[in-house]
């Protein structure tokens, strides 16, 4: 009997270990749009949309998004999306994320927009993915790029050549 548990045990034990050892690659992440919802003298709120891509032969379940986002080296927002999300293997899915930046800010950033037409962008995060307990992992995701300074975002420059006076 000892040795039928012995040889259980250890079945149990390589088990596990193989599970571990084959952990899906990590999903490809990458902003590609920012709207701003709502501003007013005291923050701003912003919807972060999110491309996601997933490398593996099979399905990953994302648990959840963490995000910090940073427009032109100034740290703007944190976010969090907590919504299950099902990506197929080899394919694209979209997220969206729920951003709240301080009035101080955004002020920082509109000294920096002056004359641009472009922003420059730099995502940090972690991406929950996996199943329940000991099979999740979590996964650090950086991305970074420029997105083009037209619609929502040229409501945060100030406006010049004006001369104070109503139209």
């Amino acid at each position: 009997m000892t040795m039928t548990r012995t040889a259980i045990l250890i079945l149990l034990v390589a088990g596990l270990t193989a599970c571990a050892g084959i952990r899906p690659a990590p999903p490809e992440v990458q902003l590609s749009g920012l709207e701003i919802t709502d501003l007013s003298l005291s923050h701003a709120n912003f919807l972060a949309r999110l491309q996601l891509y997933n490398p593996n032969g099979v399905s990953l379940d994302i648990k959840s998004l963490k995000f910090t986002l940073f427009l032109n080296d100034v740290r703007i927002a944190d976010g969090q999306s907590t919504k299950p999300l099902t990506l197929p293997a080899e394919e694209n899915g979209e997220a969206t994320i729920r951003l709240s930046s301080s009035f101080f800010n955004l002020f920082q950033l509109t000294r920096k927009l002056q004359g641009q037409d472009q922003i420059a962008f730099n995502l940090n995060g972690e991406v929950k993915v996996g199943g329940l307990g000991i099979l999740s992992t979590t996964v650090p995701i950086e991305h970074a790029g420029t997105l083009p300074l037209a619609g929502t975002l040229n409501r945060l420059q100030p406006e010049t050549g004006q001369s104070g006076s109503l139209p």
